[in-house]
């Protein structure tokens, strides 16, 4: 008789790549930095920036919104957009497995009258955009910062990445009878997977109907433009409230590198990982380790406080709760 493994034991398992890169990336900060001189960088910093901070980093959740919205050609109000939005991030930063996207689709869509897969799509468009403009920023910060041709090789590797990703969601959007038979020769093998992919591949390209009108692809991409400069303007006039020598290269290629470690596995909120990787990236301007710590700290909790706010507002004017959600989430990846 065959022993099923401990839901617990599985969970724990697929948990552990992300908990060992977050455990990495605290040990590595206490071994580089003196973690005593954390406090007085804290109280060096000049704080009459922070209102200004606040007015960025809502800009940047304001024209995020406008730009999903678009996406979703405006079957959701901005309130609902807005809050379902934050709501996606208070899950990200509590739950494991990055649910906050999975969980953002199955918000919108009670809200939007729209199927979960067509939703997801609307998600999966919003963060193609999101690497493509990331790439970009990476493609012409890191030669000025390392001076080294690799780098800007790496850059271009990564934006070709991207663009192929971008080709295969348009392809996807105007040949959406086209996707099922495709996805039907890939799998003939594997019978129940094709069933299963058939049958959700006509909701998805759903929700890439975005991509198939051109004007509407151009608010999109403006609207995500303003967003990434929203999001380098508070990181930028935050890093001044450390550092007042900083240029708008440190702005810009923090935004870039942080994107990037982001992308990491890791525990629920990047806890570590977060802090680590900004660090790492004042690092090639010679900024002080404990002052850039403390720069990642202010930052993260500000990202924290802000959409954990209005995560909450979202969650109870929908009457919903986290672990409700959770609940749900996990029937889905099932």
């Amino acid at each position: 008789m065959t022993k099923t493994k401990p839901a617990g034991s599985n969970t724990l398992l697929r948990l552990l790549p992300g908990l060992l890169v977050t455990v990495a990336a605290v040990v590595g900060l206490f071994y580089f930095i003196d973690m005593e001189q954390l406090g007085p960088a804290l109280r060096i910093a000049d704080f009459s920036w922070f209102p200004l901070v606040l007015v960025f980093f809502l800009g940047t959740l304001t024209t995020r919104t406008i730009a999903w919205r678009t996406i979703l050609q405006e079957r959701a109000s901005f309130k609902d957009s807005f809050l379902v939005l934050n709501q996606a991030y208070l899950l990200n930063n509590v739950l494991p497995f990055r649910l906050g996207e999975l969980g953002r689709a199955l918000l919108i869509s009670n809200r939007a009258k729209m199927g979960f897969w067509e939703a997801l799509s609307t998600v999966v468009v919003e963060r193609v955009f999101d690497l493509g403009l990331a790439a970009g920023i990476l493609l012409f910060t890191l030669p000025l910062v390392v001076g080294a041709e690799w780098a800007r090789t790496a850059a271009y590797i990564s934006l070709g990445l991207v663009a192929i990703g971008f080709v295969l969601l348009f392809w996807m959007a105007n040949n959406p009878k086209q996707v099922p038979k495709l996805l039907e020769r890939l799998t003939g093998r594997w019978p129940k997977l094709r069933a299963w992919l058939v049958d959700k591949a006509s909701s998805f390209t759903l929700g890439l109907s975005a991509l198939q009108d051109g004007r509407r692809f151009g608010r999109v991409l403006f609207w995500m433009v303003l967003t990434w400069l929203f999001n380098v303007a508070w990181y930028f006039v935050l890093m001044r409230a450390f550092f007042p020598m900083a240029a708008w290269l440190w702005g810009f290629f923090s935004v870039g590198v942080a994107s990037l470690g982001v992308a990491l596995p890791s525990s629920p909120g990047y806890i570590g990982v977060f802090e680590g990787v900004l660090v790492g990236a004042l690092s090639f301007f010679n900024a002080d380790p404990a002052v850039a710590l403390a720069f990642a700290v202010v930052g993260h909790l500000t990202y924290f406080a802000v959409t954990g706010i209005l995560g909450i507002i979202g969650f109870w004017q929908q009457g919903e709760s986290l672990g409700g959600i959770y609940r749900k989430l996990l029937n889905r990846q099932a």
